[in-house]
């Protein structure tokens, strides 16, 4: 009996352990992953390899500042913020950028006594390890950053100056460095010189006079009024005026995103006028068979889908002037791979309806390329000039037709290279190959076709050492 007695005592005890164990992982597992939002929580937001971590913790406070208690399990989150201290907090409905920072030392135990919890919890809870963040609120400097920011001072950062040029009847903007052959460098939408703030100086201590100017209907440039004055022909005499009133005969030029169609067409337009020209993103495809008429509306999802919208004069420059921060840090995130955003708003296409900035998700953070003093530079760029200049480029597809009947079978005589990341949504996952052939019937001496890996379509801003590697030893070979 005594056996018995023994047997079943020690039955009791392992099954009094069992049940403590399991009411401690039920309970932590409900406070740790489970726990509803109330007055007393926070939802703590971090980030890993490019995804986005949501958790519910109990929010302490001690003379304004924001802690947290490591005293639940899974601990993946305290790991994660402990790698990557960038995190933000969401409380009473808004939403901050903090910087995690583990307690030690002589803190960590005032800590300990500070958010001291009773013998119930302690024994809830398992008397788990208990160590402590603390979350040190991060700067919004797009506040800190003035509105309207001076070129000048921020040319000089990058070794460059600035100046006006005439040509062409309008007023160019342009930023400048180094000495020697000239090479120009002509930006896309919706974007400025500053897009080549990294070129700059890495070409002109290359040897080069590097210019990059504010393309017409941009910054500091000219803003004409009419949408015919932004056509093909316009734009190429811009940058062929531009090599002349700079005193030189001829000159490379280079272009991104919208620059990339205006460097192509300048070589084919004013061959005396190119030595070279490189393209990035944008591949030169030659004229179209048929004359481009209003794009039509593209299918649920088409990532095209704002050159429909663009189309009506007054509509998206109206959303867009509206709210350029939206708009820009939206718009370069999404084509940003690996930076997290916020679900769009709106995901229909087939109604243009609504805008566009909906249409992208609200960037969780700015990219790692892109700092909010870059930002607030942008933004202060078209605050002042508006976005209408840049958008009137997209309502002259069938005009450009019209005025280039020319280059129906026309060829780029110059030495061509052609960039883009790998991830741009403008090839749409085309191989080398496939840009190869796309486009070699219109080239006599393309030398090559690069695609950088893991970069989307802001590539000379992405990955700005490659693309500077690239450009040079594009540069070098023309010697």
């Amino acid at each position: 009996m005594a056996i018995l007695s023994k047997k079943w005592a020690k039955r009791i005890g392992v099954g009094l352990v069992v049940l403590y164990i399991g009411q401690v992982i039920l309970f932590e597992t409900l406070l740790g992953v489970a726990q509803p939002e109330n007055v007393g929580t926070m939802v703590l937001t971090s980030f890993e390899d490019n995804e986005v971590f949501d958790r519910v913790l109990s929010r302490l406070e001690r003379d304004g500042d924001t802690y947290v208690a490591v005293n639940h399990w899974p601990r993946a989150w305290a790991r994660r913020i402990q790698r990557n201290p960038d995190v933000q907090i969401t409380f009473e409905g808004e939403t901050r950028n903090y910087t995690a920072i583990r307690l030690v030392g002589a803190e960590h135990e005032q800590a300990s006594i500070d958010f001291a919890v009773p013998f119930a919890f302690k024994f809830l809870t398992g008397f788990p390890p208990r160590y402590f963040f603390r979350f040190d609120p991060k700067a919004d400097l797009s506040e800190v950053y003035a509105i309207d920011m001076d070129t000048v001072e921020l040319a000089a950062e990058y070794g460059a100056t600035v100046r006006d040029i005439e040509t062409n009847g309008i007023t160019l903007r342009v930023v400048e460095a180094g000495e020697g052959p000239l090479v120009v460098l002509v930006h896309g939408w919706p974007e400025s010189w500053y897009s080549w703030r990294h070129q700059l100086p890495a070409l002109a201590e290359a040897g080069y006079w590097v210019v990059a100017p504010d393309m017409r209907g941009y910054g500091g440039s000219s803003i004409p009024g009419a949408i015919e004055d932004y056509n093909i022909r316009e734009l190429t005499a811009d940058v062929a005026g531009l090599i002349t009133t700079l005193g030189e005969e001829s000159a490379v030029i280079v272009g991104h995103d919208w620059g990339a169609p205006i460097v192509w067409q300048t070589a084919l337009l004013y061959p005396e006028k190119v030595d070279a020209v490189v393209g990035l993103s944008v591949i030169y495809r030659g004229r179209s068979v048929n004359r481009p008429d209003r794009p039509l509306r593209q299918d649920p999802g088409d990532e095209f889908f704002y050159i429909s919208y663009f189309q009506d004069p007054g509509v998206a420059e109206t959303e867009f002037d509206a709210d350029p921060r939206a708009l820009i840090s939206r718009l370069y995130t999404s084509r940003s791979p690996g930076t997290p955003t916020h679900s769009p708003e709106v995901t229909d296409t087939r109604a243009l309806a609504g805008g566009w900035i909906k249409r992208l998700g609200e960037p969780i953070r700015l990219p790692d390329w892109l700092s909010e003093k870059d930002l607030a530079y942008y933004v202060s760029e078209f605050k002042q000039a508006g976005f209408k200049g840049g958008i009137n480029y997209y309502r002259n597809g069938s005009l450009n037709w019209d005025l280039t009947p020319e280059l129906a079978d026309a060829k780029i005589q110059q030495p061509a290279l052609f960039i883009a990341g790998d991830l741009d949504i403008v090839n749409r996952g085309a191989t080398v190959e496939d840009l190869e052939s796309a486009a070699l019937p219109y080239f006599e001496d393309l030398r090559g076709v690069v695609l950088q890996p893991g970069i989307g379509h802001r590539n000379q801003q992405q990955a700005p050492e490659d693309t500077n590697q690239l450009l040079l030893e594009f540069l070098r070979s023309l010697d």
